[in-house]
């Protein structure tokens, strides 16, 4: 790893070299596997193997979202408002670390006995550790450029990294399915030491390998005044919506992961190379949607991966039971479209939060990814309780098994495909129109620029 002196700023940028910036990206490694292992593993896990029954389980994650998405924006106003002698992000990337080990070690080898209580008190614990590991990080990345079309290069990276970690998530229980016959609760505890070694690995590199960009004293906005500017960003509104529309679809999904390929294709065996393949498919497909950010605009890109997506899902319709190598082929399609659900929110919130700059004359990128986040959090807290609870009004119930009947199990098809498709249906609409282009934001950029070109002027003459 080289050190962060290899690094350069300039006129607002900091450029590196690529080995720099892999190892700041390495914290996405634990990102996506960590959101990917708390959906799809422990809704069935507290379900099945620890006996709390599906509507208790949906419970406890609606109220313990409802508690992260109070956290969330107060770590991005926290942030933001704060600067240390070691940055404004580093040093909550740092903390964050070992209290996401403690609770990923209790959540993911919890007691004999556990109760409702004791996953809502550690769900919100690990939530408080994620929200402070991921705005601290994302901001900084997205504060790294202020080129249209260089930040989707660096979130696209953050992506890839980010699947990349998911990947290798999925390959523990994978490669455990191919070597013994282990128990579920033998995976779930598997994937929780694989968290605890990546997570403070991924941190401390990232901490040496790029500084943060200077800025220069910000004006100080009343709570008043900066709130009236969040709710009139139209362009903030609707990428939170449209945000928040993706991230029902794809927890829908991940929520039903477990029951589906269990019970509806009968490859229970299978579950860690499919869940995999899933992801792959985001890989797969990502250069795609970096390219037609760059060469169309960023909107346009999840507009088309979002008709892509909803186009690839009807493949879940048609798989029979029993194949694995059809199932493999068919997850990798419907992942295709997971990368752009990720990277692109991020790379046009960046341009948003140019949007802000301009008018509050105040840099906000931790306040406005954390509610980037929050929008995901509220998202993903209501679909947990929706998807099992609508397990429950289409005949499924997860705790009797196979002895669904065949109608519940074919509910449960029609419940896998049709909601995540109605969405992403709604996100092309919702971003018809979109403000924000590549001429938009480069005008932005040097009102930004020239601003900041007299700010240090002055303060140099100070």
């Amino acid at each position: 790893m080289q050190s962060a002196s290899s690094s350069k700023f300039a006129h607002g940028e900091i450029t590196a070299k690529l080995p720099n910036m892999i190892g700041f990206s390495l914290p996405s490694l634990g990102l996506n596997a960590l959101v990917t292992a708390v959906f799809v593993f422990l809704p069935a896990f507290y379900t099945e193997q620890q006996g709390l029954g599906a509507a208790t389980v949906g419970t406890v994650f609606l109220l313990a979202k409802i508690v992260d998405v109070i956290v969330a924006p107060s770590w991005g106003l926290f942030m933001d408002s704060y600067s240390t002698r070691w940055g404004r992000r580093r040093p909550w990337l740092a903390l964050s670390t070992p209290i996401l080990m403690l609770a990923v070690f209790m959540l993911y080898i919890p007691p004999e006995s556990v109760s409702a209580l004791f996953l809502f008190s550690w769900l919100c614990i690990l939530y408080f550790g994620w929200s402070a590991w991921t705005i601290s990080h994302t901001s900084w990345a997205l504060e790294l450029s202020r080129d249209y079309d260089r930040r989707s290069r660096i979130t696209g990276l953050l992506q890839v990294l980010s699947m990349i970690g998911a990947i290798l998530m999925a390959l523990v229980p994978a490669i455990m399915e191919r070597v013994a016959t282990p128990t579920y609760t033998e995976k779930t505890a598997a994937i929780g030491w694989f968290m605890i070694v990546l997570l403070p690995l991924t941190s401390m590199i990232c901490l040496g390998s790029l500084p943060e960009r200077k800025t220069p004293n910000r004006p100080h906005l009343g709570f008043k005044r900066g709130a009236a500017l969040v709710f009139s960003n139209m362009p903030l509104l609707r990428v939170l919506i449209a945000n928040a529309t993706l991230g029902f679809s794809w927890v829908l999904l991940q929520a039903l992961f477990v029951f589906f390929v269990t019970y509806a294709l009968g490859l229970e065996d299978w579950l860690g190379l499919l869940l995999a393949c899933l992801i792959v498919g985001g890989l797969v497909f990502l250069p795609l949607w970096i390219k037609l950010s760059q060469s169309w605009h960023k909107h346009g890109a999840m507009q088309a991966s979002m008709v892509i997506g909803a186009g690839t899902l009807l493949l879940l319709l048609l798989l029979p039971e029993g194949n694995v190598v059809l199932a493999a082929i068919a997850f990798m399609f419907v992942g295709a479209n997971s990368s752009a659900l990720e990277f692109l929110p991020r790379a046009m919130m960046a341009d948003v939060c140019d949007h802000d700059h301009v008018q509050s004359g105040s840099e906000r990128m931790a306040l406005y990814y954390s509610l980037l986040q929050t929008s995901s959090k509220i998202a993903a807290g209501l679909t947990v309780f929706i998807a099992l609870t609508l397990l429950g009004l289409v005949g499924f119930d997860p705790e009797i098994g196979d002895a669904n009947s065949a109608e519940a199990v074919r509910n449960l098809r029609y419940l896998v495909v049709g909601l995540p498709a109605l969405a992403y249906t709604c996100v092309v609409i919702m971003l018809l129109g979109y403000p924000i282009n590549r001429e938009q934001q480069h005008a932005m950029r040097a009102d930004i620029e020239e601003r900041e070109r007299q700010a240090f002027g002055t303060q140099t003459d100070a």
